[in-house]
């Protein structure tokens, strides 16, 4: 009550604030009625709790809680609390991606037996010269981040109530996920591309996984050799007839099959075991675990499934605008990347065999976790903009929601709603602020460990 006597009825007189709840709020009459001032006392600081009981009985007030705290409805406005539900989100969804990457990083480190206060680098390095025969290399093709088109139409029906979403599209500048079928068709300016996926698959296309080649003669192997290794090879197996034969790294040339692992697509001229991404002459990609239509250069293609890539929102009110590229921002999905790691146990007398197991334990942990990091990192970035862009816009947002919904000859109920939403508006910069700084820290973190490891 005091707050809102603070924000909303500071600046008028006691019997001009009773008088626009009297006469505006026919609902509230009865309790102006049974609230009427006793005669012979004092009427101006009754008037004024009269004021503040009577706004506070008729839902007058502005709310007790704000967008530090969590809360959205601060007008009552659709399209004005659209930017302050957008600031909220944005609160969540950064100290949810700073934490999923905070938590990465102390797995990372757990696992090396590197304290928290350690130099990450100098600590990796020293583990890997005592483990490792040579170096150890790690490719990690980009995180995949796809926003939700339906869900970025849905958020902007919430704040324009004449948006259709059911007739509206985002374009997307680089791929839109759709459903693989027997007869895909992609637009103008876009071409199929269909991923499919087997223990084993002759790709014509892009291969993501392992990629086995067969070696007619000698050849070096960057990979798994196996078959015969002229020079020191990491492990061996028997083969059918009961003879040891290699199948692991080859110091020397490989005769009989060399298997790579493949971080990000490539080429195959073998056989893929993962993921082969192609396009279908015919435009069938039933059996398909994904099909898209990747956008030619240059071009943007409708979407209305998920896009990867820049994307674009259709138009909506301009109070609207800001809330809706936020929003698809904040809820892009950023799957884990794929990851190769290559490295050569060191052996000998002088090798701390315990020491050698914790490491290869941490470095096959390192599979899982450098992947979730990456993909929280690329999150992160998308966040960081989408908080740049609601700080940008915040003025001109609310100011176009608060004209917007002032000028169509709005209630009392609504004008006060407004004039809290403008109030509240000095709150986003603290909001956005701390939000960024805690999120901007462990992105900057996460940045030191994927320098040192290499990914």
């Amino acid at each position: 009550m005091n707050r809102f006597r603070r924000r909303l009825t500071g600046g008028l007189t006691a019997g001009v604030a009773v008088g626009l709840i009297a006469t505006q709020l026919s609902g509230c009459a009865q309790d102006a009625q049974a609230a009427e001032p006793k005669v012979g006392v004092t009427a101006q600081p009754q008037l004024e709790d009269l004021a503040g009981d009577l706004a506070e009985q008729c839902g007058l007030t502005c709310a007790a809680e704000g967008i530090a705290e969590g809360n959205a409805s601060i007008s009552g406005v659709a399209s004005v609390d659209a930017f302050f539900q957008s600031v909220v989100s944005f609160q969540a969804t950064a100290a949810s991606v700073s934490g999923a990457i905070d938590a990465e990083i102390n797995a990372i480190r757990a696992d090396f037996g590197i304290a928290a206060d350690a130099n990450f680098e100098a600590e990796l390095q020293a583990q890997i010269e005592a483990n490792v025969e040579g170096s150890l290399t790690i490719d990690v093709e980009p995180a995949r981040c796809a926003v939700d088109a339906e869900a970025t139409l849905e958020a902007q029906a919430k704040c324009d109530a004449e948006f259709d979403p059911g007739s509206a599209m985002v374009m997307c500048e680089g791929s839109c996920e759709v459903e693989a079928s027997a007869n895909v068709e992609c637009s103008a300016g876009a071409e199929l591309k269909c991923t499919v996926t087997a223990p084993s698959v002759e790709c014509s296309g892009e291969c993501k996984g392992s990629c086995e080649v067969e070696i007619s003669g000698m050849a070096a192997c960057d990979g798994t050799c196996k078959g015969e290794c002229t020079g020191e090879c990491s492990a061996y197996v028997k083969n059918a007839e009961g003879e040891a034969e290699c199948s692991g790294k080859c110091d020397g040339m490989c005769s009989g099959s060399c298997e790579a692992e493949l971080a990000a697509a490539a080429s195959c001229e073998g056989t893929c075991k993962g993921e082969c991404t192609a396009t279908p002459p015919d435009g069938n990609c039933e059996g398909g675990i994904r099909a898209e239509c990747e956008a030619m250069a240059g071009a943007m293609v409708e979407c209305k499934g998920k896009c990867t890539g820049n994307f674009e929102p259709p138009m909506a009110k301009a109070e609207c605008q800001a809330s809706a590229k936020a929003e698809a921002k904040l809820n892009v999905e950023c799957t884990p990347p794929r990851i190769a790691i290559n490295y050569q146990l060191r052996a000998g007398g002088n090798v701390d065999v315990e020491a050698q197991a914790r490491f290869v334990a941490a470095v096959e942990n390192l599979k899982v976790r450098l992947p979730a990091l990456k993909a929280a990192v690329a999150k992160a970035e998308l966040v960081l903009d989408a908080g740049e862009g609601l700080l940008a816009d915040a003025s001109g947002a609310v100011s176009a929601g608060v004209s917007a919904a002032a000028s169509a000859d709005a209630n009392l109920r609504v004008q006060i709603g407004l004039a809290c939403a403008v109030t509240e508006l000095g709150a986003v910069g603290d909001a956005l602020g701390g939000a960024t700084t805690r999120l901007e820290s462990s992105f900057s973190a996460a940045g030191s460990v994927t320098a040192a490891l290499g990914g």
